[in-house]
């Protein structure tokens, strides 16, 4: 925690800077509302559950994984500090 990232979009350039706030990790099968709402993406857990699975089960195949209920997710929660 209070680790500094800098951030880029898809061509490498700098956007911005943020810090570590807090880190979560816990089995996918017991992602809470909660926790998973601080996104902002989805106002349901089944709508980020289907989103996710479908995401983990995609990037799976192209990195040589295996979706799997248990599988432990990273969340991440974090503060900008510098924008360009």
């Amino acid at each position: 925690m209070g680790d500094y990232s800098i951030v880029t979009d898809w061509a490498g350039t700098p956007c911005c800077i943020i810090r570590t706030t807090a880190v979560t990790v816990l089995p996918f099968c017991e992602m809470t509302y909660g926790i998973c709402s601080r996104e902002g993406e989805d106002e349901t857990l089944e709508s980020w559950q289907r989103g996710h699975r479908r995401f983990f089960t995609e990037e799976g195949a192209e990195l040589g994984y295996e979706f799997a209920e248990d599988m432990p997710i990273v969340f991440e929660e974090f503060e900008v500090v510098y924008r360009k």
